[in-house]
């Protein structure tokens, strides 16, 4: 009796030990990173999901982005200084077009964008960024507040 109680608890601690490794491993996953979005994939870590869509973070948006993953796509927004914004913009080297107005229907009407909160305020004015090279397409929408948005979707072709 007493083996198996012996054999019990090292076969607890064994199996406590396969699943701290596992937690381990994958805690640089999405499912342990507080910038993701609920359903966000677990296919790659933050940093292989950025490398893959070819996105830059400065420093200044450290605490103030959250991103989605899945499907080929990428839906990020930072709320940041408007000197942060424009480091992220340069950074990720985007085009600004030469119109401003109110965010288009590409994006309000956009169902992932709406599933993860993004609104659009009517009263503020948006610019619109974008950068399509190789495989990674991106645009992305400023808007004209003192504490900016930028509301950034990348897809892969």
């Amino acid at each position: 009796m007493r083996r198996w109680i012996i054999g019990g608890v090292v076969t607890a601690v064994a199996l406590s030990a396969i699943a701290g490794t596992f937690v381990l491993s994958v805690r640089d996953s999405t499912r342990f990173d507080d910038r993701a979005y609920p359903g966000s994939s677990l296919t790659w870590t933050p940093e292989e999901t950025f490398t893959r869509f070819a996105v830059t973070l400065p420093e200044c948006t450290d605490g103030r982005l959250r991103y989605w993953v899945g499907d080929g796509r990428l839906y990020l927004k930072i709320s940041a200084t408007a000197e942060c914004v424009s480091r992220f913009v340069e950074a990720n080297r985007l085009n600004a077009s030469p119109v401003s107005g109110p965010a288009p229907t590409a994006i309000t009407e956009d169902e992932q964008a709406a599933e993860l909160g993004w609104t659009f305020p009517a009263d503020r004015s948006y610019t619109l960024h974008l950068r399509g090279e190789g495989r990674v397409q991106v645009q992305a929408w400023t808007d004209d507040a003192a504490e900016q948005s930028l509301y950034l979707y990348s897809w892969m072709q």
